[in-house]
């Protein structure tokens, strides 16, 4: 009875404490995973046009509202400004700003339409 006993509570412990821990730290995991995949991609994309020093800052982030990886790059040409980068269909692309006609002189780093 009382090894019955040990092995329920064992039983039970694993399931409400160790497995959701294991779980969440898993899905964690993947999700640091693919940010750091998609910066070290993203800065060695950006090191084919641009010399390190160009580059102030990559961060990446999962956005919530379309749920895909995204690397925002700031140069130090331009601080205000932030380019988004994610990998579409295996290659790294420009997302956004999207300016206007009249503003895109105000971007440095532009990247032409890759699809047309």
């Amino acid at each position: 009875m009382k090894k019955k006993f040990v092995i329920l509570i064992t039983i039970i412990f694993w399931l409400i404490i160790i497995l959701p821990f294991g779980v969440y730290f898993g899905i964690d995991g993947y999700i640091q995973y693919q940010l750091n995949s998609l910066k070290d991609d993203t800065y060695a994309y950006l090191l084919k046009e641009y010399n390190k020093d160009q580059i102030q800052k990559i961060e990446t982030q999962l956005t919530i509202g379309s749920y895909h990886y995204a690397a925002f790059v700031t140069f130090k040409d331009e601080p205000k400004h932030v380019y988004e980068y994610r990998r579409i269909e295996g290659k790294i692309r420009q997302g956004t700003p999207l300016p206007s006609e009249e503003d895109a002189p105000k971007y440095n780093h532009l990247e032409p339409d890759k699809d047309k």
